[in-house]
């Protein structure tokens, strides 16, 4: 009993900064931190807008370069045995330190309640719960971090570190265990429930997903303001981590128009209108080369994307292609090739209708298609409802599911 008293004072203590903090206009520790709404980074958390992909490429330092926390401004100087000067100095050391203030802790609950006609209950009224613990920030603008916890399977998320800028040049270098940089968004990077299919997507018994943790290390840069490229290295997936052989990847993206890869948004002529005033196109490519089975199957991945964003709609376009020696252990190599289309439409601030489509063919006889429906709306900004509809056509039939969720960030 002592022992779980004390954890819970730890973890009540851990959490004071993020519950009370005095200094929060926003949520979550990034709004705190930089005193700004949730709307600057998302539309519908989680999903980012241009500049909170940019503040994500610039490991999270703020893009317009400023510091993450103000100095304390100087009060006029107390007499030297008042208990005002070690007060001071210790906001000024901590200041000095690079330390984060508050404490870059952030909460994300959800709850689900799923409709299904192929299970019992057809309506389950529990269909999910989580939380979950994120960590993010940066120490002098010079080392960004991330880190994860889901308090329901007791496991760490991701958790890296990245170096920013080294030794003066456009160079990042990042190291731990994270989703390698491949696709152009986050496994999250979403206002649907559904993940994207090609980043779970396997084959055979394979185990490598393109959204799949691993330990790597990656190089990633922004080359003048709309390039971004990044290459890593990564022990792979679990079943081959005794093995000296490893897997890599390479990324490479370019933007038109819009806010560019460092958060600044282009020159707009007040005196004529152009397209070009409300148009951003996005372009990505990457690869992967990896093995499995310790070494007896060799695989690879390679996909192009797009994205077009229009003032308030915004279109997405995957395909993957891909190819593995043996991933069954039967002595045959199996190719793939995956699609995905998506149409979203931002109403107001606060409401995005999306319909996305994906089609998955593993060697011809592995055909499944999904046909994804889906309305998200912003009750607060750190507060979110979703209603999602799955529609699924696979060899082993078809299937049909609907899911309300409730999301909470603080």
């Amino acid at each position: 009993m002592t022992a779980r008293f004390s954890l819970s004072l730890l973890v009540l203590g851990l959490l004071a900064p993020v519950l009370l903090a005095t200094q929060a206009l926003a949520i979550p520790a990034f709004s705190r931190q930089y005193k700004t709404e949730c709307t600057t980074c998302h539309t519908i958390f989680p999903e980012r807008n241009e500049f909170g992909d940019a503040f994500e490429k610039n490991s999270f330092v703020w893009p317009k370069e400023l510091p993450a926390t103000a100095p304390p401004e100087q009060a006029p100087t107390p007499a030297a045995d008042s208990p005002l000067v070690h007060l001071a100095k210790g906001a000024d050391a901590l200041f000095n330190s690079g330390l984060p203030d508050p404490l870059p802790l952030s909460i994300m609950a959800t709850y689900r309640m799923i409709y299904n006609e192929d299970k019992q209950p057809n309506f389950d009224l529990d269909g999910g719960t989580g939380m979950e613990l994120f960590a993010g920030g940066n120490f002098h603008n010079q080392v960004g971090f991330w880190g994860e916890y889901g308090f329901g399977s007791s496991s760490i998320g991701d958790l890296s570190v990245q170096f920013r800028h080294f030794y003066g040049t456009p160079l990042n270098i990042k190291f731990g265990k994270f989703k390698p940089k491949l696709s152009l968004w986050k496994s999250n990077d979403r206002s649907s429930l559904s993940g994207f299919g090609h980043n779970s997507m396997r084959v055979g018994d394979n185990p490598f997903r393109l959204s799949g943790r691993q330990s790597a290390v990656e190089l990633n840069a922004v080359l003048g303001s709309r390039l971004f490229a990044a290459a890593g290295v990564t022990n792979g997936s679990e079943t081959n981590k005794a093995e000296n052989k490893k897997n890599y990847y390479a990324h490479l993206s370019a933007r038109i128009g819009g806010t560019d890869f460092l958060g600044q948004e282009p020159e707009v002529d007040l005196d004529q209108d152009s397209v070009w005033d409300f148009l951003t196109l996005t372009f990505g490519t990457f690869g992967y080369l990896g093995s499995s089975d310790f070494g007896a199957n060799d695989f690879y991945r390679l996909g192009l994307e797009g994205e077009l964003l229009y003032q308030r709609l915004k279109i997405r376009l995957h395909g993957t292609f891909g190819e593995d020696d043996d991933p069954s252990g039967t002595g045959g190599s199996v190719k793939f090739h995956f699609y995905l289309g998506q149409a979203q439409y931002l109403i107001g601030s606060d409401l995005i209708p999306a319909f996305r489509y994906e089609y998955q063919d593993i060697e011809g006889t592995d055909i499944t298609q999904r046909f994804i429906p889906s309305i998200s709306y912003a009750y607060l900004q750190n507060l979110r409802m979703v209603l999602e509809y799955v529609h699924t056509e696979a060899p082993t039939g078809t299937s049909k599911a609907g899911t309300f969720q409730v999301a909470l960030s603080f």
